[in-house]
């Protein structure tokens, strides 16, 4: 962490944009109670640096992590600000599925915090159908929910082949057959699964490159001991702006999430990463992700804890390099056509217009 960003309160500005830091406590990946020590922290500071700023006449709150959502109402209550909740995954039934969280008091607690955040928001905003459909047959409104996509920037992430290959000769992987996973190493990304598929691979020449870090790391690295594999390579988290290089460097790249049920409704970032750098990618992931996939026809979908099929349709897709391409070609048009980060802005700025004009005096609307 940066000196500076121990601070509680740090201003910043990134063009137009004014960014208020307040203090976190940083251990987020290292363990379950670090991370729950960083939420409440960010829970008690956060609500501080929301008093820093002049009257804003919307707040849009993101979550997870949905500790700091509750103070953040608080502060949108007394302040009287209209709060637009985004869930960009179902806490706590997530961590509840993933058998993280089982203590009965601490799953009422959150599940009564659920409760009163989408009770009190003017609206919310869901990622996929899958999570906004969960809500609705909940008993919230439908007219109070609106699914807005997650956006990629396709003039940050594009294919870019002269990229890729100078980060293939800057690391050394001339010649190597890239298999990419680029993302968190936490519980709910079944890393386990690419670990035991590169156990099974029989080609010397690929190398399984997972880049990223979080709480299952350390779990990797021993499991990658244990089984002596050297086709295994993990690297620290490279920043967005890199991240270009590195997803254009491999030739075909991985998006795995645990086998629950919750997961059929989920679209991970990493798989329209993916995509639009034009890499074909297999997909362990069910529901919402596997019909992309199928509908781009950008790559192919294996079940979530199947190593063996992994690691056979991994041999198959390295073999055939114009069927890779155009697994990858049609990803990229897809990106474009229905993710396009523009796109999903300009909705996400109409219904917070539509929310502060709603919730504005009489007063303001003379103006």
């Amino acid at each position: 962490m940066q000196p500076w960003y121990k601070r509680l309160v740090r201003r910043e500005q990134d063009g137009a944009v004014e960014i208020i830091r307040t203090y976190t406590y940083s251990e987020l990946h290292r363990s379950y109670l670090g991370r729950l020590i960083s939420f409440i922290s960010f829970s008690l500071t956060a609500p501080i640096g929301l008093m820093k700023v002049s009257r804003p006449d919307v707040v849009l709150a993101s979550s997870p992590p949905i500790f700091p959502m509750l103070s953040v109402w608080l502060v949108c209550k007394l302040r009287r600000i209209p709060m637009v909740f985004e869930v960009r995954d179902l806490w706590p039934e997530s961590a509840i599925q993933m058998g993280i969280l089982s203590n009965r008091q601490l799953i009422g607690i959150m599940y009564w915090m659920e409760r009163l955040l989408y009770d009190k928001a003017a609206r919310i905003v869901t990622l996929t159908q899958g999570i906004h459909d969960d809500i609705q047959a909940r008993g919230w409104p439908a007219k109070k929910l609106e699914v807005i996509t997650c956006g990629i920037d396709t003039q940050m992430l594009f294919p870019d082949a002269k990229a890729g290959q100078a980060v293939r000769q800057e690391q050394g992987w001339e010649g190597r057959k890239i298999v990419l996973y680029f993302g968190a190493l936490g519980e709910a990304n079944n890393l386990d699964v690419i670990i035991d598929a590169a156990a099974h691979s029989k080609d010397e020449k690929l190398l399984f490159l997972l880049i990223g870090d979080g709480m299952k790391r350390a779990h990797i690295e021993r499991r990658i001991a244990q089984l002596q594999i050297d086709n295994v390579q993990l690297l620290a988290p490279v920043s967005k702006s890199l991240a270009r290089g590195f997803i254009n460097s491999a030739d075909v790249c991985l998006v795995t999430l645990q086998d629950i049920s919750l997961f059929k409704g989920a679209i991970p970032t990493k798989l329209l990463d993916y995509m639009a750098c034009g890499k074909p990618v297999l997909c362990g992931v069910e529901g919402e992700a596997a019909a992309i996939i199928s509908a781009a026809d950008a790559g192919v979908n294996f079940p979530p804890n199947n190593s063996r099929q992994l690691a056979s349709v991994l041999a198959t897709l390295m073999k055939d390099q114009a069927l890779r391409e155009r697994m990858g070609s049609n990803g990229a048009q897809y990106i474009q056509k229905n993710f396009d980060a523009i796109r999903g802005r300009l909705a996400m700025e109409k219904l917070l217009s539509k929310v502060a004009n709603e919730n504005s005096t009489p007063r303001t609307r003379q103006k």
